[in-house]
């Protein structure tokens, strides 16, 4: 029996690196594909017109935050999960909830125009709001490709 442990423990402690570096990847997969979401999401924005934030609201602040998850709430059904990233989300934990961010990836304020967002296919879609992955702010562009900004 304690011959079994030992192997266990031994077989354990060889794995939990592993794991540990696994981690991250899988975390940042997972935001690459809420990136990819998000403008699966919005590609009927593109063609009708892309929502656009009232003038009331501050770009980039809470309000603002809490304006594109309730829009896009009652208008397509996504939860706030769709708009985090789970590595920021982890890094947030630390901040008080008054200072944490309500998403995670940020919209190009296109104009409300038709078809307006697919004139510039090089121009992202959303961007994440910080390099949680060590690679750079990812962005999501027209054509679905997820990529860090250049710098």
């Amino acid at each position: 029996m304690l011959a079994a442990i030992s192997i266990v423990l031994i077989l354990g402690a060889m794995i939990y690196p592993a794991i540990e570096s696994i981690s991250p990847r899988a975390e940042r997969v997972v935001c690459e594909n809420n990136l990819r979401n998000l403008r699966i999401a919005f590609s009927d924005y593109a063609v009708t017109g892309w929502p656009q934030i009232p003038d009331s609201i501050t770009i980039g602040s809470l309000a603002e935050q809490q304006w594109w998850l309730d829009k896009t709430k009652q208008d397509l059904g996504l939860a706030q999960k769709s708009w985090q990233c789970p590595t920021l989300l982890r890094m947030f934990r630390k901040l008080p909830e008054k200072q944490r961010p309500l998403v995670h990836y940020l919209p190009t304020p296109f104009s409300g125009e038709p078809n307006k967002a697919n004139t510039w296919p090089e121009m992202p879609w959303f961007i994440e709001i910080g390099d949680a992955h060590g690679c750079g702010v990812l962005l999501v562009r027209q054509n679905g490709t997820v990529e860090p900004a250049p710098k």
